[in-house]
């Protein structure tokens, strides 16, 4: 029994310290993420939050799985599965991710700004927020949330600022 863990010794302390790699290299990356983010404009911070919380997950995954893999584990199937995980997951959750990406691209290439008055379908009023999910308008005497994903879909009217 000692001498088997003694021979797996090596592979162990090799996957732990591909694992080391992977986790200073998600660090790296991500703290340079959240420098450009600085650079940017406030509107842009849940963009870069986003990017930083994906890119960090990604490599600790890639980084899991090849040190798994070092250390004599087979990693097909469990590719497999994350990958069929990932598959349906985004099948279930895809009218949160329309308006996550629809957010992250609204927010990149802002197309009107807070205090533009827009219309957007039979809705208008002035933007007051923009977020990831939502783009809120103060409409009369109303708040009105439209999802970000109908802001791709359908035609923007900017009034301009009030």
């Amino acid at each position: 029994m000692l001498t088997k863990v003694g021979s797996s010794l090596p592979a162990i302390l090799m996957s732990i310290l591909i694992f080391a790699l992977f986790w200073f290299l998600a660090k790296f990356c991500t703290s340079l993420i959240q420098r450009l983010a600085l650079k940017s404009t406030p509107q842009k911070q849940p963009v870069f939050l986003v990017f930083t919380i994906a890119t960090r997950i990604a490599i600790l995954l890639v980084g899991a799985i090849t040190a798994l893999g070092s250390a004599g584990v087979n990693v097909s199937a469990m590719v497999a599965s994350l990958g069929l995980s990932g598959l349906a997951i985004g099948l279930a959750s895809k009218d949160a991710f329309s308006n996550l990406m629809a957010g992250i691209m609204v927010l990149l290439y802002q197309p009107f700004k807070i205090g533009d008055n827009i219309q957007v379908g039979e809705h208008n009023g002035t933007v007051t927020k923009m977020s990831l999910r939502y783009t809120h308008l103060q409409g009369d005497n109303k708040e009105i949330l439209i999802p970000n994903a109908s802001l791709l879909t359908n035609n923007i009217i900017i009034c301009g600022k009030i």
